[in-house]
């Protein structure tokens, strides 16, 4: 769904031949508006988007998403009986001391989530040793699926009705607990021959599963930390998707838009932040950045893509700042601008520095502080950057290091030479995939 709506925005984009930037925003229209669709949730929908894809939440980029997810929400409305995704049971918080067993829930998710995804990955990895043709491994997969589905058919789909019966109390643990070994195992073997369909419910599907096991488990031990079981599978989900996209924000919200429930918030956003260190402090990268470097490194992609420079795609005359300017200057260049970054250079012009728009936001409180203060005394030195000379896939990897729209472009002797966007790698990395015909797996 995700990919479909994006498609069509980009043929509306090529077809309208908008230029790079407002081909991006309107792809990532498209995809927001498949998330909204799909979940009945448009907020998440936009959020979706600007936390994952597009890596940020400036409004003018995050207006156009909420717009898009919003038309297409109200359009399923009106096409279809659109209800909330999951009716969830009554839930009441009787004690503060309740919230130390979604404290413990969090590490679970956040621990198991990695787990899961590197599962994922060793899955495709033995699947493409095979050196088997594609339809030949297509069919192992559904081989593999078929035959589980046959003792347990609630492996077959995306897990979904599976998630409604645990939240109707329509399964118990022991049952639960089979179903979720065989669903761990049928996604591996989807996943890792190549099936599109993707794993975005399937990770709702699982972090539901883990917290229904885990309350029913707390509930047999303290019945009054855990009187209903079906509460952990609800934010279950929420903290298992925060630890696998690294979006908590957007699983906080997508969670409580399919459920429409307030009472659920306090924990899920404790669980879902717990989750989220947890699972970043033991492997870096999330799904989406993981299969991004995978693809990059892949032999099928690095020979079309090397041969393309950072040089072919680097915008000229970045904003930038002396490394004297002071802290009115740096302030006002951020309204004009609209950035998050800038640019710091010596009057040689020699790049020295990146200076962000957070770095600025101490001193907007403390103005007597702010005159004193200068773009060498705030800017960062350990920010990334790249060579005119590099090829593109070593760019690629750069942006998988850390949150920005974009990279500053220094040659070898340290001249700031301009800016390499994301937006445009992505485009390029698009057209080149699309010209060698590399067939991918949906991820959405």
């Amino acid at each position: 769904m995700v990919q479909l709506a994006a498609m069509m925005g980009s043929f509306v984009g090529r077809w309208q031949r908008f230029a790079p930037p407002q081909l991006r925003l309107i792809v990532a229209c498209g995809a927001a508006a498949g998330i909204a669709s799909a979940y009945n949730a448009p907020i998440a929908g936009s959020f979706f988007v600007a936390e994952i894809i597009l890596g940020s939440i400036a409004m003018e980029s995050l207006g156009p998403l909420a717009v898009s997810a919003v038309v297409a929400t109200l359009t399923i409305r009106v096409l279809t009986a659109a209800h909330v995704l999951y009716r969830v049971p009554a839930f009441q918080l009787n004690s503060p001391w309740e919230m130390g067993p979604y404290v413990v829930l969090g590490l679970v998710a956040g621990t198991l989530a990695p787990w899961f995804l590197k599962s994922l990955r060793q899955a495709e990895s033995f699947f493409v040793g095979l050196r088997l043709p594609l339809v030949a491994r297509l069919a192992l997969g559904g081989l593999a699926v078929g035959a589980m589905a046959v003792s347990v058919p609630e492996v077959a789909g995306n897990g979904y009705s599976v998630v409604v019966k645990i939240l109707n109390g329509g399964l118990l643990w022991r049952v639960m607990l089979g179903i979720f070994a065989c669903k761990w195992l049928a996604t591996m073997a989807s996943f890792g021959s190549g099936a599109p369909g993707g794993v975005f419910t399937p990770s709702l599907f699982m972090g539901a599963s883990a917290g229904y096991l885990f309350g029913a488990a707390v509930h047999a031990v303290w019945p009054e930390a855990a009187q209903d079981p079906r509460a952990f599978a609800l934010v279950g989900m929420g903290a298992f998707l925060s630890a696998a996209t690294h979006a908590p924000v957007m699983a906080v919200i997508m969670l409580f838009e399919m459920t429409l429930s307030y009472d659920i918030i306090l924990p899920l956003m404790l669980c879902s932040v717990i989750a989220y260190y947890t699972a970043k402090g033991i492997v870096g990268s999330s799904l989406y950045s993981e299969s991004l470097k995978r693809k990059s490194q892949s032999g099928d992609t690095v020979a079309p893509f090397d041969e393309s420079r950072v040089a072919n795609l680097a915008r000229a005359n970045p904003q930038t700042v002396l490394e004297t300017a002071r802290f009115a200057e740096i302030a006002r260049t951020f309204l004009e601008v609209r950035v998050n970054n800038l640019y710091v250079v010596n009057p040689a012009g020699h790049y020295v520095g990146v200076v962000s728009l957070h770095d600025i936001k101490p001193y907007l409180s403390e103005p007597e502080l702010a005159e004193l203060v200068i773009a060498r005394d705030i800017l960062h030195e350990d920010f990334p950057s790249v060579t005119p000379e590099q090829p593109l896939a070593e760019a690629l990897g750069k942006f998988l290091d850390i949150e920005a729209e974009r990279l500053p472009v220094v040659d070898r002797n340290g001249v700031l030479r301009g800016s390499l966007a994301k937006s445009d790698l992505l485009l390029a990395l698009i057209e080149k995939r699309k010209k060698s015909g590399v067939v991918t797996t949906a991820i959405a």
